[in-house]
Parts: C-alpha cells; structure tokens; sequence
C-alpha cells in the first residue's frame, strides 16, 4: 500500500507541476480497501491548457517516476471537467461525486 507521507507527496510534486485547481483521488484509494496491486488513481484539474488531454499526464508521471509507486494520473481543463460531469455515465462524474477532493485552492 502507499502510505499517507507518499500520498502527500505526490500532492506537493503535482501542486508544483501544474499549478492546478484542483486534484482529486479515485479508485480505490478513496472509496475501497487498495491493496499493492493498486494504482493511485488521480484526477487534476487546471486552469487550462494548450496540449491534448491524452499529452498532459505526461510530467505528472514524470514527477511522480521517482517515488516508483503505480499511479494514474489524469488531467482536465476546467472548462473540460465541468462539462463532462454532465455525462453522468463519465469519468469525471463519478470523480466528482465519489472521489475524494485532496487538493483545492
């Protein structure tokens, strides 16, 4: 399992790659038991952004590629995640509904 300390971390290092609005945590990490198969699961959303959605998670696994823990890291625009919370059958959705919101600002 990743322990809270590694948690925190990953916070700080995402905090500082995109400066974003917003991180929340899903999967199970926010609404299971994880054990050490699992991945955390992380959603970050940004102001905005000038590179594909499927580009941006690039340096956020970068800056997380030392902690050598598995994660999933995805990243929206704002403007993206709000109007994919209205598909209520997405990702997004069901991020902001049950996942755990562990960065704001």
């Amino acid at each position: 399992m990743i322990s809270q300390e590694t948690i925190q971390e990953v916070i700080r290092r995402l905090v500082k790659t995109y400066d974003p609005l917003e991180i929340y945590m899903y999967g199970k990490y926010a609404w299971g038991t994880p054990d050490e198969d699992d991945d955390l699961s992380l959603l970050v959303i940004v102001e905005s952004s000038n590179q594909k959605v499927s580009q941006r998670s690039y340096l956020g696994f970068e800056a997380l590629l030392s902690l050598k823990i598995p994660n999933n890291v995805a990243v929206f625009t704002k403007q993206e995640f709000d109007k994919n919370c209205q598909d209520v059958n997405s990702l997004t959705s069901e991020v902001k509904n049950r996942g755990k919101r562990i960065f704001f600002r």
